[in-house]
């Protein structure tokens, strides 16, 4: 079970790398659209459909995180950063969706994105350090 948490950190932490570019692509994918025709909402979100997408399955992976470090028992510190971890990406899915109708919300959103990001290098570092000991 540490070989399954390990590598599942380590690909979460990459998947929040990669989460944030898509943010970041689709902020500039609406003004590129901006630049030929008129932005609407549908152009918007089209830009945003694969962080959207991308942040589901983090949220499904932080979960399974939460679940191997119970199941393999390694211990109640693990369990209690999966499980903020978890709980950092429920919020920012709830955020996410609410920021859509309350956009000074969003500001959240971002910050806790880089919690997550933070939290997520700490855990992948740790199970790679702790491995390598």
């Amino acid at each position: 079970m540490r070989s399954v948490y390990r590598y599942l950190a380590a690909l979460l932490f990459v998947a929040v790398v990669v989460q944030v570019g898509l943010a970041g692509y689709g902020a500039f994918d609406s003004i590129h659209a901006a630049d030929k025709h008129p932005v609407t909402k549908k152009t918007i979100e089209h830009g945003f459909n694969a962080h959207g997408i991308l942040g589901t399955i983090i949220a499904v992976a932080m979960l399974l995180l939460l679940i191997v470090a119970l199941a393999g028992r390694l211990g109640s510190r693990r369990i209690k950063l999966a499980a903020g971890l978890f709980a950092l990406g429920v919020l920012q899915l709830v955020i996410g969706v609410v920021s859509t109708s309350v956009p000074w919300i969003g500001f959240l959103h971002t910050v806790n994105a880089l919690a997550i990001f933070a939290l997520t290098g700490l855990i992948a570092h740790q199970a790679w350090a702790e491995q390598s000991v």
